[in-house]
């Protein structure tokens, strides 16, 4: 792909472009808000994501590229890797959830029965919205960052950029910071790695599911709902954060040191 002589200029209009997607997202999800029921919140989803598609698209296609540069190509290849990113997702929320059992002594128990088409629209939101940020923060502006300036900048340009979206939509600092931070660096490791927004987007979809599935985050898919044990307080809360965040930066800096190891091998 050719670089283009003003990425910083680039980085700005798509990061502009992107602003206006969300916006247009966000009047929609207003003015459909129950109409639709179950899905009022997918359908909004699903246009988001379609809306920073075409964005990337457009933008590759400008310096000569092509939306196989993010992992759109050999669909059978990427759908196994979606599926081991589902996997491999699922997993390390499952590391959190043994964390808040030892530490803070968090059991779970059946929730009510899960309504079918309820459940749907809460699972479509999940993998839209999240394929709608994957697109955004590791997709054309990812790969234009680390061509221009390094992937370090890449990766702390879109991480931040992430958190802050978090944290002006009500995440708590603290949780920012412990959770959606560490959790962006590994997102980050995994498209520096393989360069597949399939793949992360497999893995992104999974953590946010098996949290909403446990009642971490309650929604539509909550199957089971925690009960805290003696230990809770805060104290124990920022152990639970500290904890997750050591395994997310962990698990982000091996995936790094591989994709590193990839990069000497191959020049």
């Amino acid at each position: 792909m050719k670089m283009n002589q003003r990425p910083l200029v680039k980085a700005v209009l798509f990061a502009a472009l992107s602003v206006v997607a969300v916006i247009g997202y966000l009047f929609v999800l207003s003015v459909l808000r129950g109409k639709l029921g179950a899905f009022s919140s997918a359908v909004p989803a699903v246009l988001i994501a379609v809306a920073v598609l075409l964005l990337n698209w457009r933008f590759l296609k400008s310096e000569g590229g092509s939306l196989a540069d993010l992992g759109f190509d050999r669909p059978l290849f990427r759908i196994g890797q979606t599926a081991a990113g589902f996997l491999a997702g699922f997993l390390l929320v499952g590391s959190w959830a043994l964390v808040l059992r030892i530490v803070a002594s968090v059991s779970w128990h059946a929730a009510p029965p899960l309504v079918p088409g309820a459940a749907l629209g809460a699972l479509l939101f999940v993998v839209f919205n999240n394929l709608g940020e994957e697109l955004v923060y590791r997709g054309y502006l990812f790969l234009l960052l680390a061509r221009a300036y390094g992937r370090i900048t890449a990766v702390v340009v879109t991480c931040a950029l992430f958190t802050l979206l978090h944290v002006q939509a009500g995440i708590p600092l603290a949780a920012a910071i412990g959770g959606v931070l560490t959790s962006s660096l590994v997102y980050a490791a995994l498209f520096v790695r393989w360069q597949s927004v399939p793949l992360v987007l497999g893995f992104h979809a999974a953590t946010n599911i098996l949290q909403e599935l446990l009642g971490l985050r309650t929604s539509a898919l909550t199957a089971f709902v925690p009960a805290l044990g003696g230990n809770a307080g805060k104290s124990p809360s920022y152990a639970v954060l500290a904890l997750t965040g050591l395994i997310n930066v962990g698990l982000a800096l091996t995936i790094f040191v591989s994709a590193r190891r990839r990069t000497r091998k191959t020049q």
